[in-house]
């Protein structure tokens, strides 16, 4: 069936738009009428339009992008319970979905449009300049790669023909600056301070990731049957990832082992039968959940009244009374604020621990960016000198004597 462009004089007449493009014949329901000021108007939507009209008996031909995001994220939900897809990676395409869905084109919420009535030019022309306020460019090129995937899904799913996404222009904020890559270098002294301010068992946690340079969810899989006694390694081949339990390293290159120093070693022997000699399985640094002291806080009134937290029964949750789960990311952020108060130094991150073993590690190897990129599991060594080479570039050389003497 051709559609066709027909002219409506009572409209002239009216000075409203007369060309008409009629699409219900062809789509039933789901069609409607369309209104142009001039023929080459209404002639230019049934050209680039025709292609996306397609059976109109298939149901999700008539879906709303609210519609397609409940589908979409049932088929994601699948994916995530048969392990091919983990739940951070979910949020984060959920995230970004919503994000999309939340712009507007012509005055109209992109949720409530039809899914085949959305174009490239919506996107490029409209929407992308929507996205990009506070957005950087990286941040804009991860959104609609997860909504890249949402469309393919729709394509798939008979919503339309084309991908508009394709070949999309990304642009970011220009005011936005670019986060920086660079690691701050921390003297030894610093890090003494930090270690010396920690509570308990929380020292020798600081001082393995000091040493060692581990990322902190390979830090907290760690288990003692990583512990390389007789070879003086560190066996690290898991790691702990948000909302997904243990995987994978986070690169190829994580699966690696690293040199266990002599002295670490014999504070980790001291450790470990302090702790009853553990079994292999169990974790080199689990959470230890304690009582709940009272603590004062000021409520929503704006007075100040005494609660007590209830321990949670999860495992590797803050504040779990599971003895052996895993410490969480909140611990490690705690447990570093605090020290760095309390030591008064400046406030670091748990993650610049690990710079701070990158920069003792290119110091004892003579900058040695392979054996270093090694070490800390980079996946190439270009990765490495962006974050560290700086470090080389600030030491002082020595002086040096003339290639050429001059007089």
């Amino acid at each position: 069936m051709n559609l066709k462009v027909s002219f409506r004089r009572a409209r002239k007449k009216q000075g409203r738009a007369p060309f008409c493009v009629d699409t219900r014949a062809m789509l039933g329901k789901a069609g409607q009428q369309h209104f142009f000021e001039t023929k080459e108007k209404a002639q230019h939507y049934i050209d680039t339009s025709f292609k996306e009209w397609v059976n109109a008996d298939n149901d999700s031909y008539t879906w709303t992008f609210a519609d397609l995001k409940v589908f979409y994220g049932n088929r994601l939900e699948n994916e995530c319970r048969s392990g091919e897809r983990s739940l951070s990676n979910l949020d984060e395409i959920t995230r970004h979905i919503n994000q999309f869905c939340a712009c507007t084109v012509s005055g109209k919420r992109v949720d409530d449009m039809l899914v085949r009535e959305l174009t490239k030019g919506h996107i490029e022309l409209d929407m992308i300049d929507q996205l990009r306020v506070n957005r950087a460019k990286k941040t804009i090129i991860n959104l609609m790669g997860s909504v890249n995937g949402m469309m393919k899904f729709a394509a798939s799913a008979g919503c339309r023909e084309t991908n508009p996404c394709f070949q999309v222009t990304k642009k970011g904020d220009p005011a936005k600056t670019k986060r920086k890559t660079k690691a701050a270098r921390i003297h030894p002294d610093i890090i003494r301070k930090i270690i010396a301010a920690m509570p308990g068992d929380w020292q020798l946690i600081t001082n393995f990731a000091c040493n060692i340079g581990l990322r902190q969810g390979e830090l907290r899989a760690l288990t003692w049957a990583d512990i390389l006694w007789d070879n003086n390694q560190v066996n690290i081949n898991k790691a702990y990832k948000h909302r997904a339990g243990v995987g994978e390293p986070k690169t190829e290159a994580g699966t690696r082992r690293v040199p266990l120093p002599k002295g670490l070693k014999k504070a980790l022997q001291e450790f470990y039968i302090s702790r009853g000699r553990p079994s292999d399985e169990a974790l080199v640094f689990p959470h230890v959940s304690q009582e709940q002291a009272p603590r004062v806080i000021a409520n929503q009134y704006g007075t100040f009244e005494t609660k007590v937290y209830k321990l949670s029964k999860v495992p590797g949750q803050p504040g779990s009374n599971k003895l052996g789960s895993a410490l969480t990311n909140t611990h490690f952020r705690t447990a570093i604020w605090r020290a760095c108060e309390d030591a008064g130094v400046e406030q670091i991150t748990w993650h610049d621990l690990r710079h701070f073993a990158a920069s003792m590690l290119l110091k004892k190897h003579s900058n040695d960016m392979w054996e270093v990129s090694k070490r800390l599991g980079h996946e190439q060594k270009s990765t490495t000198e962006n974050v560290y080479g700086h470090f080389i570039q600030d030491e002082v050389a020595e002086e040096e004597d003339d290639l050429l003497a001059l007089g």
